[in-house]
């Protein structure tokens, strides 16, 4: 009776890690609160503590929407919609190269 061999089979799903949604918050509030605190200073123009306001505004702004943001995408990365699992199977690549130098090596026999 011939001996069954396990081939390995990998599956491989594609998540973020958490310091990526971080680093997505920060770049983006950064962006955000700049474009608030413009915002901010344009409507404030007059106000001889335009400049105090536009800050705070864009600081509070900030800090708040980070946070949110932060859950969000924490959230949709639970979502598995959009996702999709991968299956590496490397015995398969070797048996294609085995099978290729075969055929190879029958075919300059016969010439």
């Amino acid at each position: 009776m011939a001996k069954r061999i396990n081939r390995p089979k990998e599956s491989v799903e594609v998540r973020e890690r958490p310091i990526k949604s971080v680093a997505k918050a920060i770049t983006w509030r950064l962006i955000a609160s700049g474009t608030t605190f413009v915002l901010a200073l344009f409507f404030f123009h007059d106000d001889p503590y335009a400049t105090e306001k536009a800050g705070g505004i864009a600081g509070a702004e900030a800090i708040i929407k980070m946070f949110l943001y932060f859950l969000h995408e924490r959230a949709w990365n639970v979502v598995r919609w959009g996702k999709m699992r991968v299956y590496v199977r490397h015995y398969n690549m070797i048996r294609r190269r085995v099978v290729r130098k075969m055929l190879i090596s029958l075919n300059s026999s016969v010439d």
